[in-house]
């Protein structure tokens, strides 16, 4: 498989990373989406889809599980959210992960500083990385160049 990857250059905020990623944003809180959508796009990230919850996604990756292009290279999930915490949903998609083809890098985001969630967040192998909301710029284009390069 070859990845198309774009280089950005003579900008501060250069990254190499696959082009056009799709991104998904799966928060509660619609200031902070607002404010990832905002920081994403400063970073050439266009293909964005938000959810209010983690049902909605969660059912997508279930049931097409085999059409890598429509599952987000990156996904940014919120931790505490109402139905389906962040948690429930990461236990749910390690069911169908196996069968996916594609590696998806899920990002946990929270405004908890519970020593206990991130504890737990890191046995957890479907957790690339956990950070403590709201997110800096600086780390996100880090995220985004080191979990999308080539």
């Amino acid at each position: 498989m070859c990845l198309d990857v774009v280089i950005l250059s003579n900008t501060p905020n250069s990254i190499n990373m696959i082009q056009n990623p799709l991104v998904w944003i799966i928060d509660d809180d619609d200031i902070s989406k607002y404010v990832m959508r905002r920081y994403l796009n400063q970073l050439a990230v266009t293909r964005i889809t938000d959810f209010p919850d983690s049902v909605q996604p969660l059912k997508f990756i279930q049931n097409n599980y085999n059409s890598i292009d429509e599952l987000p290279d990156i996904i940014f999930l919120d931790l505490h959210m109402p139905v389906l915490n962040g948690f429930d949903f990461i236990r749910d998609y390690q069911l169908v992960a196996d069968k996916i083809d594609k590696q998806i890098h899920i990002i946990m985001l929270t405004s908890s500083i519970n020593t206990q969630d991130v504890d737990y967040a890191k046995t957890l192998p479907a957790i690339t990385d956990y950070f403590i909301k709201p997110i800096k710029h600086g780390d996100l284009a880090r995220i985004m160049s080191v979990e999308l390069k080539q």
